[in-house]
């Protein structure tokens, strides 16, 4: 064996991740109701070439051609999320076609022996939730719809997420327009907005342990490292800030330690917020699920942003397609220090990967995607010196599984290890796959033997 290869512990948890908005299609099936997605998907100018998810990977029909993909590569662990108006067709309504679905796919990943990890919240909150996030009683609705999920299918899992990256709820549809409903620094909105996704995912693991189920409970948020673009006072305080902002206001107040002051500083005391509401939040979970790709510069810049932040990489940084700058050891120190910072057992990074665009690419670069292995690679070795750093790292999953319908990107920007032809739904592996499989057979990768010119765009 090379002397440059690395070696995961032998419990280590392979996986990839998906979420339904973005794979399923067919979303006002069996009973299914619209979403706030649904419809911004069907507002022009709001998807890049006004593109929808109507049909996007058709893994509402495909699921079992998916899960046999899965068993093919060796995943050991899949995560997924379910979506929302999909099993509630109103606040007390359960859709049991909806359930259905999922109990099937479930069903077929047990069979497989691939360990489900399932998300119960990816963006999507159903038509029927009056003023969505920014009304307190959805939280209370949140709660409903995850016990009925739990009664339903809680032991079909043994691992399951309240919610994911809810910054990008409360930020990228409050603050920058580009998620529902589409608002530019509200900054009252994003006040309340992330004030209830917290009481909603506290609540919802209070309702997990009542309910004494036997597999455990975290929820997943998008980190960064907050870089200071200079040694300058007045970046140094910037950095502060947007720790503050991105991390404070969740993994902060989940661990008791109550809101930071730049919160109520930038979007004012949320309406309707309680002060006993923090004891609520305070909830310890089994795990956290670290989503990251890039660092965050700090610069501080009046006017550019909401955040008066200009976050542009330096010159020369390696990109992804999405201009997301590469930096593989960030993705270390940032697991060393959550689990310093706030004392997590067990750590999943959850969502780890790699844009092409299909607009920047040749159709042979996005299947031969030799940037995406070797991004994957130095990313997971990163993770590595975190293990052995002692921080409780227990799996990773690549995203994503499938190309997929990219949000406000449309399906112009792939993150797939498997190919999709959207026009056929004919999968196939990219070479990122079978590296990847290769990998989860060894339990570890040559580090030597990643490629050696990747074809990385950079900054100029």
């Amino acid at each position: 064996m090379s002397s440059q290869f690395i070696s995961f512990p032998k419990d280590f948890l392979w996986g990839a991740a998906t979420s339904s908005f973005q794979i399923e299609g067919s979303p006002l099936a069996d009973g299914a109701v619209s979403s706030d997605w649904y419809r911004f998907t069907k507002t022009p100018g709001r998807i890049l070439n006004g593109e929808n998810a109507d049909t996007a990977c058709d893994h509402y029909h495909r699921y079992p051609e998916d899960v046999a993909l899965m068993k093919e590569l060796g995943l050991k662990t899949y995560r997924f999320s379910i979506s929302w108006p999909r099993v509630m067709s109103g606040r007390k309504q359960v859709n049991a076609k909806g359930l259905d679905f999922y109990r099937r796919l479930l069903g077929e990943l047990n069979d497989a022996g691939i360990t489900p990890n399932v998300t119960l919240f990816h963006w999507e909150v159903p038509d029927w939730a009056e003023g969505d996030w920014e009304n307190r009683e959805t939280a209370h609705a949140f709660r409903d719809y995850a016990e009925a999920v739990f009664k339903a299918l809680g032991k079909e899992a043994p691992l399951w997420s309240t919610m994911n990256e809810p910054i990008c709820v409360a930020e990228l549809g409050r603050l920058f327009g580009v998620f529902p409903p589409g608002r530019n620094n509200d900054r009252t909105a994003y006040g309340r907005v992330t004030h209830h996704l917290n009481l909603a995912h506290a609540m919802t693991v209070q309702t997990y342990r009542q309910m004494n189920l036997p597999g455990e409970i975290g929820w997943v948020h998008s980190l960064q490292e907050i870089v200071p673009a200079t040694s300058e006072k007045k970046d140094l305080e910037q950095a502060q800030k947007l720790l503050e902002l991105s991390q404070g206001v969740y993994l902060g107040v989940g661990a008791g330690r109550g809101y930071p002051d730049s919160f109520f500083d930038f979007a004012g005391k949320p309406e309707g917020y309680r002060e006993e509401d923090l004891k609520t939040i305070a909830q310890p979970v089994d795990f956290l699920g670290v989503n990251h790709y890039f660092p965050t510069y700090a610069r501080y810049s009046p006017g550019f942003d909401a955040f008066d932040n200009d976050r542009t990489p330096p010159p020369g940084a390696p990109l992804n397609d999405l201009d997301w700058p590469v930096v593989p050891e960030v993705l270390g120190n940032l697991l060393v220090r959550l689990w310093k910072d706030y004392g997590y057992r067990k750590l999943f990074v959850t969502e780890n990967g790699f844009s092409t665009r299909d607009s920047l690419r040749s159709p042979d670069q996005t299947v031969h995607d030799d940037a995406r292995v070797h991004y994957l690679g130095t990313y997971l070795e990163a993770a590595h010196k975190a293990i052995q750093a002692g921080a409780p790292l227990k799996g990773y999953y690549v995203w994503s599984f499938l190309d997929n319908f990219e949000w406000a990107y449309g399906y112009d920007p792939r993150f797939g290890i498997v190919h999709v032809d959207y026009k056929t739904q004919k999968r196939s592996f990219k070479d990122s796959a079978k590296w990847y499989k290769e990998t989860i057979a060894k339990n570890g990768f040559d580090r030597g033997a990643l490629p050696k010119n990747p074809s990385y765009r950079y900054k100029k």
